[in-house]
């Protein structure tokens, strides 16, 4: 399964954004306690963020969650077509 964040740019703007700002990771996670020097490691070496760290950092940072998503919502999950079921109420069978 390919990733769904594209975690290169990611990495980019979070680096870009510690530089700017002339921020380490221990100065920015103790002036934003939702951050922590792990997760900026993790961001800004490309590896896999839960959930919950990518929207915290999106938020500190002031980055857009959607403008990282692949895909746009091309890739869509396949369905499984509904099929008689074996006990239908719908037949009287119970």
């Amino acid at each position: 399964m390919k990733p769904q964040v594209d975690r290169a740019l990611l990495a980019a703007h979070v680096r870009q954004w510690l530089s700017e700002n002339g921020k380490s990771y221990r100065i920015a996670a103790a002036e934003f306690p939702i951050l922590n020097p792990a997760m900026l490691s993790r961001a800004c070496s490309e590896q896999v963020l839960s959930v919950e760290s990518f929207l915290a950092l999106c938020c500190v940072v002031g980055l857009q969650p959607m403008d990282y998503l692949r895909g746009n919502g091309e890739a869509k999950q396949s369905v499984t077509a509904i099929g008689k079921r074996e006990t239908s109420f719908a037949d009287g069978n119970f």
